[in-house]
């Protein structure tokens, strides 16, 4: 008898635990957070984004394309970041 009490105790408290820990599930970071207006192509963004998945191919393609040595864009000088976008507008998909 007491070894199936200890044993309903363990049970209790790994389904606890298993409880606890795994949270509500809601994909908070999702939504949008409506006390500040979305970002628009004509605003540009105030804190550093980290850039789309194909971005960085694309960017890294323009260092090749125009023999750079790598660079992160935020350390790229006004000119250098207006010349890669200028190139980007100009490759919409990259080629």
């Amino acid at each position: 008898m007491p070894l199936r009490n200890l044993c309903l105790c363990f049970l209790g408290a790994a389904l606890a635990a298993s409880v606890l820990t795994t949270g509500c599930g809601h994909r908070h970071h999702d939504r949008q957070d409506d006390s500040q207006p979305a970002q628009t192509a004509a605003q540009p963004a105030q804190t550093a984004a980290r850039p789309a998945p194909n971005e960085t191919v694309i960017y890294n393609k323009w260092e090749v394309d125009t023999h750079r040595a790598h660079k992160e864009i935020s350390q790229r000088t006004a000119e250098e970041q207006r010349e890669y976008n200028e190139w980007r507008r100009s490759h919409p998909d990259g080629r």
